[in-house]
């Protein structure tokens, strides 16, 4: 079952894709798989079925390489599995269904081999968790579709593709929890911080996965300096400073939002501005794919007329929402470009920025939805502008650091930290208590460029509220 030929991907792997806005060509697809023969063959029915299901979740992996999760159609796949479209709806009700299948086999048997190499190591931290990234940069090298389907297009792939990447994460992070509270050398330390290094993690390998880095950086070595910078021996005193003050922060946003804590966001008066909170509240709700200019504007209670007046032509759904986006990503470059960010005071500096990011984020839950989850699902330019807008945090935040990183992709960590801490609040409905995990990811950020001593030290001063 062995590919016919793949002259189309790329020397690493991953395919380049056509440019945006290209039609899908109309010449026959050449089969990746040899199909079976016609007429009486030694396979039974059971047995068809699978080899045929392989052949497709072998398909939708090439498929995806080549295109992305958005322009992968039904067609190339049945075409790449050298089986007919009513062979797919067999198997599969559609796209998505496929795709999620595919992601857990992926999964499944990659978790399993780290799990075998993670038990079988007694030693401490850093032999354990260098046993597990070597396997996974093993399994990236060897497979790095399959691993870029994962890492990379999942968060793509709708609600239910970024609930599946979010399992996953889970798993890792309990491997990491279990592994710093086991270490002769460290502590536990607080999930939150286990969460922005887990999210360290898949910045890195996301990063990793695109062509410039992939020859000149060692992913196992990158992901386990990357892990080992947060031991530290201080983290019962960290843990012990931090639950006070979640503590503390969760009995106030409950005493002013009650159990609501996605909170509530009062409608502007501007009819271009209700327009643009409008669009937000409905890709929270819906596909946005599936939106039409009347039901933006009955969302946005502003006539229709007004809609087409101001996001005239077939792409104005699309201008509205990138029109929100870019004021969402003003709003927190805004914060971000913070002159002490470059002076003498850094690490403080840091702690401050991040803790009106995070409150500016707490007191809009539609801005954080959008950034965390939505934006990722509902267009190539708005995943595009937001991928820019998570490394253009992570640089202004770090780029006056005193230190130079120990990893090569450092900068990329910040951002999948800073990304993946606003997710899990906004999948779990606590987008509020991102105000309260400021410290908690200024950790994060500051440990891997001033130690982990010096970072608990800044997070665990008192500060104004």
């Amino acid at each position: 079952m062995a590919p016919r030929g793949t002259s189309s991907l790329s020397a690493h792997g991953r395919a380049k894709r056509p440019k945006k806005g290209a039609r899908e060509s109309s010449t026959p697809i050449a089969p990746l798989y040899k199909r079976l023969p016609h007429g009486p063959h030694r396979m039974d029915r059971n047995q068809v079925v699978m080899h045929q299901r392989r052949r497709i979740h072998g398909a939708l992996i090439e498929a995806i390489a080549e295109n992305g999760y958005e322009d992968t159609s039904i067609k190339q796949i049945v075409g790449l599995a050298g089986v007919s479209r009513r062979a797919f709806y067999e198997q599969f009700a559609n796209k998505e269904e496929c795709f999620l299948a595919t992601f857990d086999l992926i999964v499944r048997r990659d978790l399993k081999l780290i799990k075998q190499v993670y038990l079988a190591s007694d030693g401490p931290l850093e032999e354990r968790a260098r046993a597990v990234f070597q396997r996974f940069a093993k399994s990236t090298a060897e497979e790095p579709n399959a691993t870029t389907l994962v890492v990379v297009e999942a968060q793509r792939a709708g609600r239910a593709g970024a609930m599946r990447l979010r399992r996953a994460t889970g798993a890792c992070e309990q491997m990491l929890a279990h592994s710093f509270a086991q270490a002769p050398d460290s502590k536990a330390l607080p999930m939150p911080i286990i969460r922005g290094i887990a999210g360290g993690l898949h910045g890195t390998a996301a990063s990793f996965l695109s062509e410039e880095h992939r020859t000149r950086v060692d992913l196992a070595e990158e992901l386990l300096n990357w892990t080992l910078l947060f031991q530290t021996p201080e983290a019962d005193l960290l843990s012990e400073r931090m639950a006070a003050r979640l503590s503390t922060r969760m009995r106030e946003i409950s005493a002013t939002y009650g159990h609501g804590l996605n909170g509530a966001e009062p409608p502007p008066r501007d009819e271009r501005a209700r327009l643009l909170q409008g669009i937000l509240r409905l890709v929270t709700r819906e596909e946005f794919r599936n939106l039409s200019a009347p039901q933006i504007a009955e969302e946005a209670n502003v006539p229709v007329e007004v809609f087409c007046e101001l996001f005239d032509g077939k792409d104005g759904k699309e201008r509205c929402f990138l029109e929100a986006l870019e004021n969402i990503s003003d709003q927190l470059l805004k914060i971000t470009a913070d002159p002490e960010l470059v002076g003498g005071d850094w690490p403080r500096a840091v702690r401050r920025v991040l803790g009106e990011l995070m409150r500016y984020l707490a007191e809009h839950p539609l801005h954080a939805r959008t950034l965390a989850q939505e934006a990722f699902f509902s267009g190539s330019q708005a995943l595009e502008r937001t991928v820019e807008l998570s490394s253009a945090i992570a640089t202004l935040l770090t780029e006056g650091a005193p230190n130079k990183p120990h990893g090569a992709l450092t900068a990329d960590a910040v951002a999948g930290a800073i990304w993946h801490t606003i997710r899990c609040q906004a999948s779990a409905g606590r987008i509020q208590l991102l105000a309260a995990l400021s410290d908690h990811v200024a950790y994060v950020v500051l440990a891997p460029f001033i130690g982990a001593h010096a970072a608990v030290e800044i997070v665990t001063e008192d500060s104004p509220r």
